[in-house]
């Protein structure tokens, strides 16, 4: 299969996992990646093991995940036979795609101007947490921060009883590098057709407000903060949507927002016959109203059935449902196997990596094209790509601008 971006040349300055994520997706569907670290490598090679993901002794998962499909030179960008060997890169490049903040950036001149004054064709891209303008753009932000807390996504998905809720590892991180990766596409369209360069800008702070925008258009209209969950339910007058508990305890996720034309088959499903049948339940209305009785009853109904027995029971009547999964369970979910959304890592024995969610011509790809190596385990191949000769080479290690 022809990839789409096939021929396109990346070059990354990225860390942590926002923007190397953009570059690994830019890789999966064809593009070449060359990925820049400092000497030491990307703190990410390291501080992936803050607690909030889990860990195999001899693989970094997270690293795995954000750092497929490139390869990876180490340079000293404070060096000025590293900048040398840069510039090299970014005229090599179709697209630069970077996570330095402003200050790092002017300092090293890595702003836009900067590197089309190398190369005037290159889609420049960044990756950051609140933006370019406003008081805190030259602030350092993390998904937590930027995407989770500031956004208002961690004050909604909190119930009203107990502290905010923690997000896992790096859940703004993954669809903002998505975001930008399809950014990064419009603007090589747009540069291929216009033959004029192009600032494509993410930031963690627009992507979180982004997916809380039903709620913070909401917001806006009547000036009030939409309500929250309370404990394991949610706050809608609709009892079809929600979770319940099961007999073994576990939890399921019916969500029928079309009152009318499900009222029946998720009565008949829980064994409430005499509610489906009832005439008066036919207006929408009367089911809003009674929304706690009826959510009770439901519960109740739930309570008495394995989860097993609560799936057969609402597949037959034709409800829309999913058990709450588990991360194991989801690795095998029968649809995720049969669309090719985890796919395995070439060198691990059970290990899987999570594609990107786009596929091209009913094709799934190739998720890992190329695995990730060791700091600057590709330099020299790279600096000889680009025109570097083995002596240029050894001189640049020489002057320790090299890995």
């Amino acid at each position: 299969m022809t990839l789409p971006l096939e021929g396109v040349k990346v070059l990354e300055l990225g860390e942590y996992a926002f923007v190397p994520t953009c570059g690994a997706v830019l890789g999966e569907w064809g593009a070449e990646v060359v990925k820049v670290e400092r000497l030491t490598g990307d703190p990410g090679r390291r501080d992936m093991r803050s607690g909030t993901m889990g860990q195999v002794a001899g693989y970094n998962s997270s690293w795995q995940q954000y750092n497929r499909n490139k390869r990876v030179v180490a340079l000293d960008l404070t060096n000025p036979e590293g900048r040398a060997a840069l510039d090299g890169l970014v005229k090599w490049a179709d697209v630069f795609v970077t996570s330095f903040r402003p200050q790092a950036r002017r300092k090293l001149q890595l702003e836009p101007d900067d590197l089309w004054a190398v190369n005037p064709m290159l889609v420049y891209a960044r990756g950051h947490g609140h933006g370019v303008r406003g008081p805190d753009a030259e602030e350092g932000g993390f998904d937590a921060v930027s995407y989770f807390a500031r956004s208002g996504l961690n004050y909604m998905l909190s119930s009203t009883e107990g502290l905010p809720v923690g997000q896992r590892g790096a859940m703004g991180d993954g669809p903002s590098g998505l975001s930008l990766a399809g950014g990064i596409a419009a603007a090589l369209y747009r540069t291929a057709r216009t033959g004029q360069p192009m600032v494509v800008d993410v930031a963690l702070l627009a992507f979180g407000m982004f997916q809380l925008s039903s709620d913070l258009a909401s917001t806006s209209a009547d000036g009030a903060d939409p309500p929250r969950r309370s404990g394991g339910g949610m706050a809608s007058p609709n009892p079809m949507t929600g979770t319940y508990v099961t007999a073994d305890n576990r939890h399921i996720q019916p969500v029928m927002l079309d009152m009318a034309r499900f009222w029946g088959q998720m009565c008949r499903a829980l064994g409430l016959h005499e509610m489906a049948a009832d005439p008066a339940y036919a207006d929408v209305s009367v089911i809003m109203e009674r929304s706690a009785e009826i959510r009770q009853i439901y519960a109740e109904a739930f309570a008495s059935m394995t989860l097993a027995e609560a799936e057969a029971a609402l597949s037959a009547e034709g409800c829309i449902f999913s058990k709450v999964a588990t991360p194991s369970e989801a690795l095998v979910d029968p649809q995720a196997v049969a669309n090719g959304y985890t796919q395995p890592h070439p060198d691990h024995p059970t290990a899987r990596l999570v594609s990107s969610p786009v596929q091209f011509d009913e094709n799934p790809g190739r998720l890992v094209r190329t695995p990730t190596t060791a700091i600057g385990g590709d330099t020299d191949d790279v600096l000889a790509e680009v025109g570097f000769t083995v002596e240029e080479v050894t001189a640049l290690r020489s002057a320790r601008a090299i890995h």
